[in-house]
This record gives C-alpha cells, sequence and structure tokens, in this order.
C-alpha cells in the first residue's frame, strides 16, 4: 500500500471517529434534555397539586368564615328587631304619658286660671268673714280638701314629669344603641361580601385550571362512591342500636327545599359546562326563588347518620330511612340535627348554603339504596 494511501485510510478513521462521537455527545445530550423536561413537568404537576390544595384548603376556611358571620349577621338581625319593637313601645308609652301629663297639667292651668279670675280675696280672707261657725268650719274642710287635691295633682304632675324625661332617655338610648347595631351589622355584611368574593375568586381559580377542576369533580365522585361503604356501616351501626328500622319507614318523600322547585341540574351524565365532557351526577340540584338561607326539611322520617362538613359536599347531613333507604343533603350553610337524632318528614335539618364544591347557592339531594345513588325523580321518590 502507497504511503498516499495509508495516510488517506488513517484521516478516514480519525473522521468516523470524530463523527461517531459527535454524535453520541447530540444523543446524550437529547437524553438530559428529555430528562430535564420529565423532572420539570413533574415539579409542575407537584406544584400544581399543592396549588389545588391550597385553593381548596382556602375555601374550606372562607366556608367557615361565611358561616360564622352569616350567624352574627342572623343574630345581629334578630337584635335589631327585637330592639325596633322595644322603640316602638317605648314611643307608644311615652305619647300615652305624654297625653296623660298635658291633660293633668291643662286641669291645673284651668283651675288656677278660674280661681284667679273668680277670687277678689284671699281664703283665709273669706274664712274670716263667716261668722257663722259651722259654716266657718264646713268651708275650712271643703278648703282643706281643694289644697290636698292640689298638692296631689302637682305632685302628680312632677312624678309624670320625671317619668316621662326618664322615658325619652330610654328612647334616646335605644335609638343610639339601634344606631351602632345597623352600623355594626352593615360591617359585617361588608365583611361577608368580601369574603364571598374571595370565595368566588377562588373558585374562579379551580375551575380556570382544567385539570385541578377535572380532578375535582372526580374526587367528588370518589367522595360519594366512598360513602356508599360509610353509610353502610352506618345503617349497619345504627341497626345493631336499635336505631332504624329494616323496613322503609317513609313513602312518598316530602320535597326537601319548600318554596323552591327548579331543578338547576339533574340525575345522572351531564355535560359539564367547563369542561365539555360526561361527568355522572350523583342527585339533583334544587335552587331558585332567592333560596339562599332557607331551611332545608327532611324528606321522609329517620335517624340521622352522617352531619359533617367534606371538601367537596360542603356541610351535609345523610338521613337513614330503614329498609336501606337513606337521602344526602349537601352545601349547607348550617346544620340544624346531629349524629343519632330522630327526625320527622318535614322537619327543618340545615340552611342552604354554597359550602364545599359549590358555584351558588343550591341543594344537592340524593337518594341512595343500600349506599348507591339512584335517580329520586326516576324512582318516585319526590316529583318535581
Amino acid at each position: 500500500m502507497s504511503f498516499k494511501r495509508i495516510i488517506c485510510f488513517v484521516l478516514a478513521v480519525i473522521f468516523c471517529l470524530n463523527t461517531s462521537l459527535a454524535i453520541a455527545d447530540t444523543k446524550e445530550d437529547q437524553l438530559k434534555n428529555k430528562q430535564n423536561e420529565i423532572s420539570n413537568a413533574q415539579s409542575k404537576i407537584k406544584q400544581n397539586e399543592k396549588e389545588q390544595k391550597n385553593v381548596l384548603s382556602q375555601i374550606s376556611s372562607l366556608d367557615s368564615s361565611i358561616n360564622t358571620t352569616e350567624l352574627q349577621i342572623s343574630q345581629a338581625q334578630k337584635e335589631i328587631a327585637d330592639l325596633e319593637e322595644d322603640i316602638k313601645n317605648t314611643e307608644e308609652d311615652i305619647r300615652i304619658s305624654q297625653a296623660e301629663y298635658d291633660k293633668n297639667y291643662e286641669l291645673r292651668k284651668n283651675r288656677m286660671v278660674a280661681y284667679y279670675k273668680n277670687s277678689t280675696i284671699s281664703l283665709e280672707e273669706s274664712l274670716t268673714k263667716i261668722e257663722d261657725e259651722p259654716d266657718r268650719m264646713y268651708l275650712e274642710k271643703a278648703l282643706e280638701r281643694v289644697v290636698e287635691y292640689d298638692t296631689e295633682l302637682i305632685n302628680e304632675l312632677e312624678r309624670q314629669r320625671i317619668a316621662l324625661e326618664e322615658k325619652k332617655k330610654k328612647l334616646e338610648r335605644q335609638n343610639t344603641e339601634l344606631a351602632q347595631l345597623k352600623a355594626d351589622l352593615e360591617v359585617k355584611l361588608a365583611s361577608l361580601n368580601q369574603t364571598k368574593s374571595q370565595r368566588e375568586s377562588y373558585l374562579s381559580v379551580l375551575e380556570n385550571d382544567h385539570d385541578a377542576l377535572s380532578k375535582s369533580i372526580d374526587a367528588m365522585k370518589q367522595e360519594a362512591d366512598r360513602l356508599t361503604a360509610e353509610i353502610r356501616a352506618a345503617q349497619e351501626a345504627a341497626r345493631k342500636a336499635n336505631k332504624t328500622s329494616s323496613t322503609y319507614v317513609g313513602g312518598k318523600m316530602t320535597w326537601p327545599l319548600p318554596g323552591s322547585y327548579t331543578i338547576t341540574s339533574p340525575f345522572g351524565n351531564r355535560l359539564h359546562p367547563i369542561l365539555k365532557v360526561y361527568k355522572l351526577h350523583t342527585g339533583v340540584d334544587i335552587a331558585g326563588n332567592n333560596c339562599n338561607g332557607k331551611p332545608v326539611v327532611a324528606a321522609a322520617d329517620g335517624t340521622v347518620i352522617v352531619a359533617k362538613y367534606s371538601t367537596s359536599y360542603g356541610n351535609y347531613v345523610v338521613i337513614d330511612h330503614g329498609g336501606g333507604i337513606t337521602t344526602l343533603y349537601a352545601h349547607s350553610s348550617k346544620l340544624e340535627v346531629s349524629v343519632g337524632q330522630q327526625v320527622k318528614a318535614g322537619q327543618e335539618i340545615m340552611k342552604v348554603g354554597t359550602t364545599g364544591y359549590s358555584t351558588g347557592p343550591h341543594l344537592h339531594f340524593e337518594v341512595r339504596e343500600n349506599g348507591t345513588y339512584v335517580d329520586p325523580i326516576g324512582k318516585g321518590y319526590i316529583k318535581a
């Protein structure tokens, strides 16, 4: 082999080696880049999960704050109503007392005017001019009675004047207290509106995150599935404690939200307005007629086996009606019953609210047969 050929061969080998090394370096860089992408994606997923938990935690905290403020507002409104009634009674009392005082004052004034006009000499001088002893004694007695009457009238006028002044001061204090209560109420209402606005903002964040929203809805479905086992366990425990019947104690159920009859979301698979995918809705949503804060009633006689808060359902209650039939009521602003309590059909068990995963005040109502949810309307338990 000539020297030139040897040189060419060596150069060709070196070129191939350099090319192979360059390709290897490129592949290695690509692998590192892909691993970095995977790591970044995993970090984002973890961060997203933390943000979701934080948002749900904030919503839960705000729900608690809203419940507390609404209770304070309800108490303040009752105090205002009671005080307004007291003020009304005080004003009527003042009106009657003033009329009585004016009447007695006018009487006293007229007597004094009449005495002044009709008397040319004093009463004492009149007595000295009467010579007949019996007549003078009679006149003395009459004058004593007149003086006693006038004195009592003056004293009564003074008592009435003092009492009237006290009542007017009481009215002034009541009006001051009323003004303060109303001012405090305005502060509480503003705080409530601000808290609700914050809640809506957090909920909006959750809804605008497609993945977070999907997970939240799936979580609600999973919680509904989890409740199946919980309800069955609670039913079994209640039966062992002889608190529930082995046969259904109801019949045709009472409408759970009197005065509001709009079904805003029926039972079954529904196209979610944001996700544009079908999700199972485990009950019916009832709203309308400004239902926020209105009473929710038991659909049938039974025993309360669950009464608590969850992130998805908010404040909710489950009632065992016997025979494997239970009803669930969710998103309440305030629970009015506790576990183990016996309730009658039509008895108030909670207030309508928007706690948990809810975009507005409504009642989420479920009927379950042996822990499994069924269509409350389709199965004839309630009639829309």
